[in-house]
């Protein structure tokens, strides 16, 4: 079975048309690849995990009175591997009908309002590329055995604490509409591009964590080795899609910190007077 790699999203935010049978009372069924994924509620979102890959996505009425009215067109996305698709569930009022129509979020002429409030900017796609390291500095441990004359086996503990960051880069912007200055209103933006982000990568940005792992050093008779840990930051890099109000798609570069780890090196210093 293919693992999964990238996620689509379906939101379903959108103001709904009543009246006739009340449709916002009313289940929407997910279909990708022509099976069942799930269920799409008003005023939430669906989240599935996917193989990266080519999909169809489709939406169907749930409710028996509206199964056979109604059904969107079959929606063709391509996931790239880490890629976060985003689209947007419409629902027109017709006389009899209520027609299901699903878009890429963005593609659309009014965009959906913000999930996470930040109504200046909003996250069309996010793409995960490389991961990159940043020399943090190093722990050294002395283990001193010369006056014995049997090995010694000892457990170490590495301990680091690290707090979750995120750093915008410069934005590419690629204007769709609008008279104002793509980038100032990205600058002024770049909180609610954070927030954005914050909600799109599911992380707890400035959330503080601990590190810690045990490992074991033998220490031949008459020796003493010097442990070095050389602690590193992992930074995620990325790029995010970006949609302001000015109908501006901006790609801005991002950089989050997933963990800190260590190298361990082991010197012999035997024969240094002070180990």
């Amino acid at each position: 079975m293919a693992i999964p790699d990238g996620i689509i999203r379906i939101n379903r935010y959108r103001a709904e048309p009543s009246g006739l049978y009340g449709t916002t009372k009313f289940l929407i069924t997910v279909r990708i690849d022509d099976i069942t994924a799930g269920l799409l509620r008003a005023s939430q979102q669906f989240v599935a995990p996917v193989p990266s890959g080519p999909h169809r996505v489709e939406l169907r009425w749930v409710t028996p009175l509206f199964s056979s009215l109604g059904k969107s067109e079959v929606l063709h996305v391509l996931v790239g591997p880490g890629e976060d698709i985003n689209l947007d569930c419409e629902i027109h009022n017709g006389p009899m009908v209520r027609r299901l129509l699903l878009h890429h979020l963005g593609d659309l002429s009014t965009p959906a309002p913000s999930v996470s409030g930040a109504a200046d900017a909003r996250v069309l796609a996010v793409t995960q590329m490389k991961r990159i390291e940043e020399q943090l500095g190093e722990d050294v441990r002395l283990i001193d055995n010369r006056a014995s004359p049997a090995p010694v086996t000892r457990s170490l503990k590495a301990s680091r604490e690290w707090t979750r960051t995120l750093t915008l880069g410069e934005s590419r912007s690629r204007t769709l509409g609008g008279n104002v200055s793509a980038n100032l209103l990205w600058l002024s933006a770049k909180g609610s591009i954070e927030a954005e982000l914050q909600h799109s990568l599911s992380l707890a940005i400035g959330s503080t964590h601990l590190f810690e792992e045990e490992f074991g050093v033998t220490v031949p008779a008459r020796t003493a080795l010097r442990i070095v840990l050389d602690w590193k930051r992992i930074w995620q890099c990325g790029e995010a899609r970006v949609l302001l109000p000015d109908r501006s798609v901006h790609t801005v570069p991002y950089q989050v910190v997933v963990s800190v780890t260590f190298d361990q090196k082991i010197q012999d210093v035997t024969s240094f007077p002070d180990g």
